[in-house]
């Protein structure tokens, strides 16, 4: 606004207390004035609705996502005591131009108080950069800036250059007047008074506060974020860290429109909270966040994230902060966690006693099938004693495809085996949408349910034990590609043995294979298809399990394979005990 016109205005109805003019095509801009007394303030305001000839027909089941209704350019102002919104341009009485602008000029009364006047201008709807070359991504932040001032923004209002006329004014005489670092301190203090957690992450991460309440207790939740009808992108959701169970979450059903773009949307309820301990969570994805709104923001931008606030000052007193960590440290079993992109990692242990044992396993699934995940082997029967599925995990925030299984299994004393497979992509260090919420335990962690470990309870694994009733007459495991393996054994009488073998096979051939031949190389045992099971992971991968008997001799134990899908070079997922790919003969006892 030109100084003349400020100055004529300042005389006719006060000092100016907010001016916001001169935004680009994709800026937000606030501002803060105190009034010591109820008093009338003078507004002017230019705002935009959605561009009439950029209506798209509703469907009837997502049109509530549809930013048609959106204006893309608005102002409103918070009482920033109570964060409740006071006065709202695209609520108000305004004047309608036929080019889609929306005029408002008059006066509203408020009472004393603190207030945060905002605008958002966000016309542009498409936006490329002059003479660029992105073929370099390590920019420095100055070449960034530079890009910055090179963009060119689309848009009905951008190319018509009516975004230039978006603004607002904000007047009123004396005692009002703007407002100092000091006063907007003091009303954000007050309000956080009460606070006794708040989530505020940075962009595609997620961030958490533990708390303990020690007495029954009425919790405020405010939370503001993003989400659609059929996703999740800023959310919260609060877990009860004794029963590792979530008691509130954010959805799209549950929440109301926050102002602004669409995907804003809010929840403002009270929870009754029981002793206990607690952890508050908040995840973002990689857009649409304070530091960077791609649209228009929500009506309350400061508190984007997740704020729990206890009004009583007793009940209050009583809630104190608790470090929480999905794993106690130094207390784990197994820990097999940081895996990156097409992994294949084991670890074993042996169980000395009957044990509740917790798992704690971050992976990649949908609903037809797990990508990335674990399982673990009784070692002993070669039998898959736990696995993750899309079914027995939830939600493990940020994308929809991180999967959490946070539960607990009971073992018996036993050696057992944990493995954890992963795809070509979306891992440790590597995401290809936002990470979970804990994306540093991304793989498999193995503790006692007590969250104790006593060392005494746990040794270290014996793939064969002394005194087995099953003892190994002779083995060919960890089988390759292009394997044709052979090893030889000897019987001194007739022998019960246990033949336990894993290769690949369908439609009713076998590919990788194992069988046994006598001294005069004539196959008296062999792996055929239709007497396997399936072994576990890809349906190619089959399993023979049973008993044979054969008479005192010599013997030779074959195994071959072709040139795909073996031992730690899988083109498919694993089977469920791949340590046992190849062919083991075992001594069974005697009868």
């Amino acid at each position: 606004m030109p100084f003349i016109a400020l100055l004529l205005l300042a005389q006719t109805q006060g000092p100016i207390l907010v001016d916001i003019h001169d935004l680009s095509p994709r800026e937000h801009h606030s501002g803060f004035f105190v009034l010591t007394r109820p008093q009338e303030v003078q507004i002017t305001a230019v705002g935009a609705e959605p561009w009439p000839d950029r209506l798209r027909q509703r469907d009837d089941e997502h049109w509530q996502d549809d930013d048609q209704t959106t204006w893309p350019a608005a102002a409103w102002i918070l009482d920033a005591k109570t964060r409740a919104v006071v006065w709202d341009l695209r609520s108000a009485d305004t004047r309608r131009e036929s080019n889609g602008l929306r005029r408002f000029s008059g006066s509203v009364r408020l009472p004393a108080g603190t207030y945060e006047a905002h605008y958002a201008s966000y016309p542009a709807s498409s936006i490329s950069f002059r003479g660029s070359d992105f073929s370099n991504f390590n920019l420095t932040v100055g070449e960034l800036i530079r890009l910055g001032r090179r963009a060119k923004y689309g848009g009905p209002y951008v190319e018509t250059g009516l975004y230039k006329q978006f603004g607002l004014t904000i007047t009123a005489p004396p005692p009002g007047r703007v407002a100092s670092l000091d006063d907007i301190t003091a009303v954000r203090s007050a309000y956080l008074a009460s606070a006794v957690a708040r989530v505020t992450p940075d962009r595609n991460t997620t961030a958490r506060k533990g708390f303990e309440i020690t007495r029954p207790t009425m919790v405020e939740i405010y939370a503001i974020g993003e989400l659609t009808l059929d996703d999740e992108f800023d959310y919260g959701w609060i877990m009860n860290a004794d029963t590792h169970k979530r008691i509130w979450s954010m959805d799209y059903a549950t929440t109301d429109p926050a102002g602004g773009a669409a995907r804003n949307r809010m929840a403002h309820e009270t929870l009754r909270l029981t002793p206990g301990h607690y952890v508050a969570y908040f995840g973002c994805d990689d857009s649409h966040s304070p530091d960077d709104w791609n649209n228009v923001p929500a009506t309350d931008p400061e508190f984007w994230g997740l704020t729990l606030r206890v009004a009583d000052p007793a009940a209050r007193a009583s809630v104190k902060p608790f470090d929480y960590e999905p794993v106690p440290q130094g207390q784990t079993i197994v820990s097999l966690i940081g895996i990156h992109d097409d992994e294949m990692r084991s670890a074993g242990f042996a169980l000395k006693r009957p044990m509740d044992v917790h798992i704690y396993a971050l992976g990649e699934g949908f609903k037809d099938r797990m990508a990335d995940y674990a399982w673990m082997v009784d070692e002993d029967h070669h039998k898959r004693v736990w696995a993750m599925s899309y079914e027995n995990t939830e939600h493990g925030g940020g994308a929809q495809k991180n999967r959490l299984f946070d539960g607990t299994v009971h073992l018996e004393p036993g050696n057992y085996l944990v493995y954890y497979h992963s795809d070509g992509s979306h891992s440790s260090s590597d995401w290809n949408a936002a990470p979970p919420a804990e994306e540093r335990y991304w793989g498999v962690s193995l503790f006692p349910a007590s969250r104790r470990l006593n060392p005494a309870d746990v040794g270290p694994f014996m793939r064969m034990r002394a005194g087995d009733n099953n003892t190994t007459v002779a083995q060919l495991s960890h089988m390759g590609n292009d394997e044709d393996a052979r090893t030889t054994f000897s019987l001194q009488a007739q022998t019960r043995l246990r033949v336990l073998a894993e290769g690949e096979g369908r439609d009713g051939q076998m590919f990788d294979r194992g069988w046994i031949e006598d001294a005069g190389g004539r196959t008296v045992w062999e792996m055929k298809y239709d007497a396997t099971d399936p072994a576990g992971g890809a349906d190619k991968n089959r399993l023979f399990d049973g008993v044979i008997t054969l008479p005192a001799g010599s013997y030779v134990l074959r195994f071959r394979s072709d040139a795909s899908h073996s031992y730690n070079d899988w083109n498919d997922n694993p089977p469920d005990d791949p340590e046992s790919w190849g062919i083991a003969v075992f001594r069974l006892a005697r009868r």
